[in-house]
C-alpha cells in the first residue's frame, strides 16, 4: 500500500513539473519583450569583406533603435537582439546557418546572405521557416522570383536588382565615359557577373569589342588581357567580385591598359585597391547604393556622423545596406503593429517611401525596391566623386 501511495505521489509530482513547465513556457513567450533579428554574414571566406561591412551596419541599426527607445508595438516596447552567424562564404553553410537560426534561436526575421549564391541557397529554409529574409546585398534578378513566375513570399532584398544594375552602368558609359567601344569581363561562376553582363549588353548604345569570362578565384588573367590589348577600345567593364576585379586591374595596369574600368557594386570595396595597388585604382568607377559624397536622403548625413563617431571610419556601402535592412524590419513591425513573422512579412511587402539612407525606398511587387544609384569614381584607391545616374 506504501509502495502505491509513494508511486501515485510521484506521478503527481513529475505532471505537476511537466504543467508548470508549460505554463512557464507559455508565460515566457507572452511576456518576451525581445525581437530577435538573425544575421546570416560571411565573416570569413573569400566574401568575408562584404559580410563584416554588413554585420557591423546590422549591429550598429540595433544599437541606434535600442537606444532611442525600442520598438513600440501596442503599448509594448520591445528590444532588439541581433543573433549572428558567420555563413563561411559557403553556400552549403549559409542554408545551415539560416535553418538554425530559425529553428534554434526562433528569429522573427532574418538580415542576410550576402551574396545572390548563398541567399538562393537559404531561400528554402527561409520559405520552409516562413520566416522573412532581407538580404542586403543578393542582386540577382531570379532570388525573389519563383520558377513559376511568382514572387517569392518570405524574400526580399535592400540594394536594387542585377538587370537594373548593368542597365544604369550601361547609361553610365554612353553619357559620362562616353565610351563607343567596350571589353567585358565577366564572373561567370554566378548569376551576378553574368546577369549583370547581359543587362549592360542590351542598354549599351556602344560597340562589345569582346567578353572574356573567368571563374571565382581565378588570379592570371595575362592571357585575357594580351588578346584585347592590342584592341579598339575606351573603356573595359569588369563584372564580378574585388577579389578578382582586383587581380585584372593590377595586370591590365601593369601592361600599360590605362582605359577607364566601370564595375557594380561588388567592386566597391577598399580590399580592390589593396589588391590593385593605391597607383592602379585610379580613373574607376563602380556602381553604389551610397556615397558619403552624394547623401541619398535627409538620413544619410546624421547616420555617416553617428558612424564615424562609433567606428572611426566612414560606412561603406555595404554597411549601410545592412543598416536599412535592419530598419525595414523595424518599419514593417511598426506598420503592422505586430512581432509575428506573418504580419512582418506582409509588413515588408508593403514598404513605401522609406527613407533609408542608400535612398527613399519603395518595394515593388517582386519585393525588390525602387531607387537611384550612384556611381562613385576612384583616385589611387580613395572614392573622389560621386554621379547619381537616374
Amino acid at each position: 500500500m506504501k509502495k502505491v501511495i509513494a508511486i501515485v505521489a510521484a506521478f503527481v509530482v513529475v505532471i505537476g513539473a511537466v504543467i508548470g513547465i508549460g505554463v512557464s513556457k507559455k508565460s515566457a513567450e507572452k511576456t518576451s519583450t525581445v525581437i530577435k533579428i538573425g544575421g546570416v554574414f560571411d565573416t570569413s571566406g573569400d566574401a568575408s569583406a562584404y559580410g563584416e561591412a554588413e554585420q557591423k551596419g546590422a549591429n550598429f541599426a540595433v544599437k541606434r533603435i535600442n537606444a532611442a527607445g525600442g520598438i513600440k508595438v501596442n503599448g509594448k516596447t520591445y528590444t532588439v537582439e541581433m543573433v549572428n552567424k558567420d555563413s563561411k562564404s559557403d553556400n552549403t553553410e549559409a542554408a545551415s546557418v539560416t535553418t538554425s537560426l530559425i529553428s534554434n534561436n526562433k528569429v522573427n526575421a532574418i538580415v542576410g546572405p550576402v551574396t545572390t549564391a548563398a541567399t538562393q541557397a537559404a531561400v528554402p529554409a527561409a520559405t520552409k521557416g516562413q520566416t522573412p529574409m532581407m538580404s542586403p546585398t543578393a542582386g540577382a534578378d531570379s532570388i525573389t522570383v519563383q520558377k513559376n513566375g511568382k514572387v517569392q513570399p518570405y524574400i526580399f532584398r535592400a540594394q536594387f536588382k542585377n538587370s537594373y544594375l548593368g542597365t544604369k552602368m550601361a547609361q553610365f558609359a554612353d553619357e559620362q565615359i562616353k565610351a563607343k567601344d567596350v571589353v567585358i569581363f565577366q564572373d561567370n561562376s554566378s548569376d551576378y557577373g553574368t546577369g549583370i553582363t547581359a543587362a549592360f549588353k542590351k542598354a549599351y548604345k556602344g560597340h562589345v569589342v569582346d567578353t572574356a569570362s573567368y571563374q571565382a578565384g581565378d588570379t592570371d588573367f595575362q592571357a585575357m588581357l594580351t588578346k584585347i590589348k592590342n584592341q579598339k577600345f575606351d573603356a573595359i567593364v569588369i563584372n564580378g567580385y574585388y577579389t578578382e576585379a582586383g587581380a585584372i586591374l593590377k595586370q591590365a595596369r601593369d601592361m600599360g591598359i590605362n582605359v577607364p574600368v566601370i564595375g557594380p557594386d561588388g567592386l566597391g570595396d577598399p580590399k580592390l585597391a589593396e589588391i590593385a595597388g593605391n597607383q592602379n585604382a585610379s580613373n574607376v568607377y563602380y556602381a553604389a547604393h551610397f556615397s558619403t559624397q552624394a547623401p541619398a536622403t535627409d538620413a544619410a548625413t546624421p547616420f555617416v556622423t553617428a558612424y564615424k563617431k562609433a567606428y572611426g571610419e566612414d560606412p561603406s556601402q555595404f554597411t549601410a545596406l545592412a543598416y536599412d535592412a535592419v530598419y525595414m524590419i523595424k518599419q514593417a513591425i511598426e506598420d503592422e503593429k505586430s512581432v509575428d513573422k506573418a504580419k512582418i512579412t506582409t509588413g515588408l511587402a508593403h514598404i513605401k517611401n522609406f527613407d533609408g539612407v542608400t535612398g527613399k525606398m519603395t518595394m515593388d511587387a517582386f519585393h525588390n525596391p525602387k531607387k537611384s544609384i550612384v556611381m562613385v569614381g576612384e583616385t589611387n584607391g580613395k572614392d573622389t566623386t560621386a554621379t547619381v545616374v537616374k
